[in-house]
């Protein structure tokens, strides 16, 4: 459709030629003959020619050979820059080498009234061309060259969104003279594609009001211009009551909509794993099915993805969360700071946005434990927050229970850190060496008082204490062969069950053997 809407505005645009554009200050309209005499005047003025390659004089019949061979063969437009109050020609700015194919042309403008430079008319000329040039011609890509020393020119094409991508060294100029030219281009902005993933638990009665709440947010978001198109993963984690009947419903209202189910209860973090590995999108989103998390405020997280950060977190100011609930997120928080090593001012949850790159490097994990905190803190450098409101549970209570809390925590340290087994060196250490002094300390209070009883309770208070030491220790220490080998062992992640609109290619499913 978009596409025979494009090849529409360019049959019309070579049969009518190109319209007028009408800016804040200046107007382009279409250059015509009577323009022969302005533009001929501008470009043969020591300044406009100084920014030519060609600095020979300019004739009516170049100017003439110019209108044959470019603009009537649709390889060129030109337009006349006017004063929009009074429409006083002033200079004229051209697209030229149109290249249908590439949908990329180049841009120049010379601007020939003295009067008229310096006033910021070049930037919006610029701004105005390429908008015609992606808008109505259908282009990905307008380019230009200028040369390195023209500073003020380079300044204003940097205002209308230009980017040096290049220089030409050494061009040399029809007088003889040698510059170096830098290349400058901006490129159309593309629909990007928003992958929201929700692990489901429970939650038949809250998910569809959380998918009409995406759907109600990117619309206001596209209304207000911002190009992003999305898809909505939601991922079943086994869940005992109807919520899979709930999903296989929205996929079937709307093919946007994916629905997984998986063949057991892995929790929620292999849930969320299951959902990356389809994800198609330049931005993943993340949050729950219950409602707390603001769908309404993913604006805020896009935006901040837009200014260059490659995760984002949302931060609660208020959270509804239990108290229980409270606690859990909290000892998460201390553990991934003192474990995982992440910042103290950086606030973790559910509910946040990556770059793609970050979700690529995210599947590369295919152990039977994953522990996504770890994984973006691992693989992502630029990492903040944004603040959202958190809302009251409508329906049910958090899924989260006190062993499923316990653990998420052990996958966090035992997967993606090594700190509990420097700890436990250290407490060894520590045992060792009082134990060794206990032992100084024995033998010189026997040998300064010979009549000393040697105490039974101590010895065995202190035989017990090194034995549950040791014990505990060796545990920590089994738990890291235990995953090991399990890991080993080939223990999924996950396990697929069924696919709505998509299918499972081989790679995933040996990811989900492997």
């Amino acid at each position: 459709m978009q596409q025979n809407q494009h090849a529409d505005r360019k049959e019309q645009l070579q049969q009518d030629g190109p319209v007028m554009i009408r800016g804040e200050r200046i107007i382009l309209r279409p250059m015509e003959e009577q323009d022969t005499e302005n533009i001929i005047k501008w470009r043969n003025s020591p300044r406009v020619r100084s920014c030519f390659i060609y600095r020979e004089d300019f004739t009516p019949e170049g100017h003439r050979r110019w209108t044959d061979t470019m603009i009537r063969k649709g390889l060129a437009l030109q337009f006349i820059l006017c004063e929009k109050e009074g429409g006083r020609p002033v200079g004229s700015v051209y697209l030229r080498d149109i290249d249908r194919e590439k949908k990329e042309a180049e841009y120049g403008i010379f601007i020939g009234e003295e009067e008229a430079v310096g006033r910021g008319w070049g930037s919006e000329a610029a701004r105005l061309a390429v908008d015609y040039a992606f808008e109505q011609m259908g282009m990905e890509r307008v380019f230009l060259r200028v040369f390195t020393d023209n500073i003020p020119a380079v300044k204003s094409y940097e205002r209308a969104g230009f980017v040096r991508d290049g220089i030409l060294k050494d061009v040399e100029c029809s007088d003889g003279e040698k510059k170096d030219m830098l290349l400058m281009s901006v490129s159309r902005e593309k629909e990007k594609l928003v992958s929201f993933v929700i692990p489901c638990y429970r939650s038949e009665q809250t998910l569809s009001g959380v998918v009409a709440e995406i759907k109600t947010a990117m619309g206001l978001l596209q209304k207000e211009g911002k190009k992003y198109d999305y898809e909505i993963i939601l991922v079943n984690d086994c869940s005992p009551d109807d919520t899979f009947f709930v999903i296989r419903g929205l996929c079937r209202e709307d093919e946007r909509i994916k629905g997984i189910n998986l063949a057991k209860n892995f929790g929620q973090h292999a849930a969320l794993m299951a959902g990356f590995q389809f994800v198609k999108g330049d931005i993943t989103v993340c949050l729950d099915d219950d409602g707390q998390t603001p769908a309404d405020e993913v604006g805020k997280l896009l935006a901040a993805i837009e200014e260059g950060l490659d995760v984002v977190y949302a931060k609660y100011q208020h959270k509804r969360h239990s108290l229980f609930r409270n606690f859990g997120t909290y000892m998460n928080e201390e553990m991934a700071r003192v474990m995982l090593g992440k910042p103290k001012e950086l606030y973790v949850s559910s509910y946040f946005a990556a770059r793609r790159f970050v979700i690529e490097d995210m599947k590369r994990y295919t152990n039977a434990y994953p522990y996504v905190i770890g994984l973006v803190l691992r693989a992502a450098g630029r990492v903040g927050n944004v603040s959202v409101a958190h809302r009251e549970r409508e329906v049910g209570a958090s899924g989260y229970t006190f062993g499923k809390l316990l653990g998420l925590w052990f996958n966090g340290f035992t997967a993606f850190s090594v700190k509990p087994l420097r700890i436990a060196t250290a407490i060894g250490c520590t045992c060792s060496a009082a134990g060794f002094l206990y032992g100084i300390y024995t033998v010189i209070k026997k040998w300064v008082n010979p009549h000393v009883p040697l105490g039974f309770s101590s010895l065995m208070a202190a035989t017990v204490f090194m034995g549950g030491m040791t014990m505990m220790l060796l545990g920590l220490v089994g738990e890291y062969v235990g995953r090991m080998y399990i890991s080993m062992n080939n223990s999924p992640q996950y396990v697929i069950r069924e696919m709505i609109n998509e299918e499972i290619n081989e790679d995933i499913h040996k990811k989900q053997i492997s």
